[in-house]
């Protein structure tokens, strides 16, 4: 008896050391954010969702810790090893996801206020910002913008050939939804970066060309402001890095909450543009 009850104590010690190594271990993940730590923002979150983590569908976040990826496919293979526990990313990002990947599961939905995409300038570059807004304002104003977000993010496919939307056609060999950028002779060129890692807004297709809803507004702005547009493709961490390079003189900026006073994301030297496109869902994905 005595034998048993020192195994049924041990055993009950294994248990908890390993739910206190799980908890300490339990993981989510986030791309890049250039002006804080993952902790910061993590709270910042956390603090800002309507289920203050706790889930629609599920799970408690009140012990989980954060870490930055510099790209999607980094985060993916940190899930896929088990580094991280979770991802959390916009709604669009997760429906993709999960259309094209049987392996993830959605396990929490996050309601975060008003997220908005914007373009990122150099504070000494607010004449082309000003122009740029203007081109989204109007492109607003004119339903533009309605027309690419149902064209390119809400009738997307709704099975797994949605991964190969902008791929080569198996049947005509063409590519498919090429979208084409007008050139207009001797006007300035302007280069814009694109990070890829919020398909199918800001997705680069198989061939490694930009594609999607963002690509597409692009080459509407180049059409209105008749300038040439040269994408150029970076990663989350570099944003800040290909505008003071020049690489880039715009640059895609994601998930700006601009109901908050102080970006977590947005370094002093840099200015938004108008949003050109909102939400205010996040999904919460783990592995099957």
């Amino acid at each position: 008896m005595k034998l048993k009850k020192f195994l049924l104590i041990l055993t009950f010690i294994i248990l908890l050391t390993e739910c206190l190594f799980a908890e300490e271990n339990d993981y989510v993940g986030f791309l890049t954010r250039l002006e804080t730590t993952p902790e910061e923002f993590y709270m910042l979150m956390k603090n800002s969702w309507a289920t203050k983590g706790w889930a629609i569908l599920g799970g408690d976040h009140s012990t989980s810790k954060a870490k930055f990826f510099d790209t999607l496919m980094l985060m993916q293979m940190a899930l896929d090893r088990g580094d991280i526990d979770e991802m959390i990313l916009p709604d669009f990002v997760a429906e993709y996801l999960l259309k094209i990947n049987k392996n993830y599961a959605p396990s929490c939905i996050s309601n975060s206020g008003n997220m908005n995409l914007c373009f990122g300038f150099m504070k000494d570059n607010r004449a082309l910002l000003n122009k740029w807004n203007s081109a989204l304002i109007s492109m607003r104003n004119d339903f533009t913008l309605a027309g690419l977000y149902q064209k390119y993010i809400k009738n997307f496919p709704k099975d797994d050939s949605y991964d190969y939307i902008y791929g080569i056609n198996s049947k005509t060999k063409k590519k498919q939804n090429e979208i084409k950028f007008e050139h207009f002779k001797d006007a300035p060129t302007v280069r814009v970066a694109i990070t890829g890692d919020l398909p199918p807004v800001d997705f680069i297709a198989e061939d490694g060309m930009p594609a999607g809803y963002s690509t597409a507004v692009l080459a509407e702005i180049g059409k209105r402001l008749k300038v040439n547009i040269f994408l150029v493709n970076v990663n989350a961490g570099a944003r800040t890095a290909a505008l003071t390079s020049g690489r880039a003189d715009v640059v895609f900026w994601y998930e700006v909450n601009k109901a908050l006073e102080t970006q977590p994301d947005v370094p002093n030297n840099v200015i938004l543009s108008e949003p050109y496109l909102e939400w205010n869902t996040f999904v919460h994905l783990q592995k099957n």
